[in-house]
């Protein structure tokens, strides 16, 4: 049961943010055009950007390399790569991906309507 919880978790925090993002997106693109008839577009568009830099920097995030870190760790002094450190990118990029999905999933919605 605690896989379930975790699942439920994950698409509550990736539609929220989501959701903050869309709500953002339209307030801006609002102040700009001041039309709502011409919003549909440029906001499905942006919605489209989104969610293709959330689901291309979660996909970066989850392949990222160990030799990548060591070179990080010699040339930047990073913290050292490690077990721990892996899981817990993956759990915040899976957040990435998550969200990345429901913005293009949004902004089909959004430009089909």
């Amino acid at each position: 049961m605690i896989k379930g919880k975790s699942v439920i978790k994950f698409l509550a925090t990736s539609l929220l943010y989501s959701s903050i993002l869309c709500l953002v997106d339209f307030l801006i693109i609002y102040f700009y055009l001041g039309d709502l008839n011409q919003i549909k577009e440029s906001l499905s568009f942006v919605m489209l950007l989104e969610g293709g830099i959330g689901l291309t920097a979660g996909g970066a995030a989850v392949f990222y390399s160990p030799m990548g870190a060591k070179i990080s760790e010699v040339l930047f002094h990073s913290k050292p790569w490690n077990a721990k450190r892996q899981i817990e990118t993956e759990k915040h990029a899976l957040v990435w991906i998550g969200t990345g999905i429901f913005l293009v999933f949004g902004a089909l919605l959004v430009s089909a309507a």
